[in-house]
C-alpha cells in the first residue's frame, strides 16, 4: 500500500538510445531500449526498439545493447504506444533526467502523465565551499543511500529503474532524512563517470564538444574584465563543472553570466 505522502500511480521509464551519428547531441542518438517500471519493482515492460538508421556504434556500456540485439525488435512506433497503453492521464513518473525519457517517448502531459517528479532536484545539494548548487548522477545517490556497488559501471537499465523508486519512496516528502541524505552526498566525492573514463569517447562517439575553445575564451574575457578578480571567479567556474557534464557547458557558461 502506497504511503500518503506518494502518489497512488508512479512509474519509472528508463529509455536507453545509441548513437546514429559522432556528435555528442541527441541528433546523433535513437532510442534502442527502454524499461517501464512500476511502484511494486517489477517490470512491467521492457523492448528493444528497432532503429532505422545506420548505426555508428551501439554505445553497449552505456545501453546494455550489443549487435544483433535489435533484429527481430519492434518499430519505434509500437514501443511508443506500449509505453503510453501502460502510462495514463494520472500516472506520475520519476527518474533521474526524466525529461529526456519523456521525450524519447514522445509522453503529453495530461494525457499521458500527470506529473514528474526529478531526482537530480530532489538531491540537489547547496555546496558552501563552492558557493553553489551541486546535481548529483543516480549512480552516487544510489551507491551512497542505498547500498555501496547498488549500481555497478555496467549498466542495466532495470537496476537503474529499482534505484529510482527506492529513492522516491524513501526520500519524496521526507525533510528531514533528505537534509541527511544530501549531507551523505556531499560528503564523498563522486566516482568519475564512464565517460570520463573513457576521455569522453568511445568507438568515435564523443560525448561532449571534441573542442573546448569556449572555455578559453571565456577565461579570456574574464581576465579582460576582472582582472585579479578573475581567480575567484574562476574557482567558482571550474568547482562548477566538475560535476558538470561537458555537453553541458554551454549552460553551465549561462550560469556564469548570470552570476556575474
Amino acid at each position: 500500500m502506497a504511503s500518503p505522502r506518494l502518489p497512488d500511480k508512479y512509474f519509472c521509464v528508463d529509455v536507453e538510445a545509441l548513437a546514429t551519428g559522432r556528435g555528442h547531441g541527441t541528433s546523433d542518438r535513437s532510442p534502442c531500449s527502454v524499461v517501464v517500471m512500476g511502484k511494486d519493482k517489477r517490470v512491467l515492460l521492457k523492448r528493444m526498439i528497432r532503429v532505422d538508421k545506420p548505426i555508428v556504434s551501439y554505445l553497449t556500456p552505456l545501453t546494455g545493447v550489443r549487435p544483433g540485439d535489435l533484429t527481430s525488435a519492434p518499430s519505434y512506433e509500437e514501443v511508443v504506444r506500449e509505453v503510453k497503453a501502460l502510462l495514463g492521464r494520472d500516472a506520475v513518473l520519476v527518474g533521474q533526467s526524466v525529461k529526456s525519457d519523456i521525450e524519447w517517448m514522445k509522453l503529453e502531459q495530461g494525457k499521458d502523465y500527470s506529473s514528474t517528479v526529478e531526482l537530480g532536484d530532489l538531491f540537489k545539494t547547496y555546496n558552501q565551499r563552492c558557493n553553489n548548487y551541486w546535481y548529483f548522477t543516480l549512480a552516487h545517490e544510489a551507491n551512497q543511500l542505498i547500498r555501496e556497488g547498488f549500481i555497478k559501471e555496467q549498466h542495466c537499465p532495470e537496476t537503474d529503474c529499482e534505484a529510482t523508486l527506492r529513492l522516491f519512496e524513501a526520500y519524496y516528502g521526507q525533510t528531514r532524512a533528505l537534509e541527511d541524505a544530501k549531507k551523505k552526498l556531499l560528503a564523498r566525492r563522486p566516482a568519475a563517470s564512464w565517460a570520463k573514463n573513457n576521455n569522453y569517447k568511445w568507438e568515435g562517439v564523443i560525448f561532449r564538444p571534441e573542442s573546448f575553445p569556449a572555455y578559453q575564451i571565456l577565461r579570456h574575457t574574464l581576465f579582460l574584465t576582472f582582472g585579479d578578480d578573475i581567480v575567484q571567479v574562476l574557482g567558482w567556474l571550474l568547482c562548477r563543472m566538475r560535476e558538470a557534464a561537458f555537453a553541458e557547458f554551454h549552460q553551465v557558461c549561462h550560469e556564469v553570466s548570470q552570476a556575474l
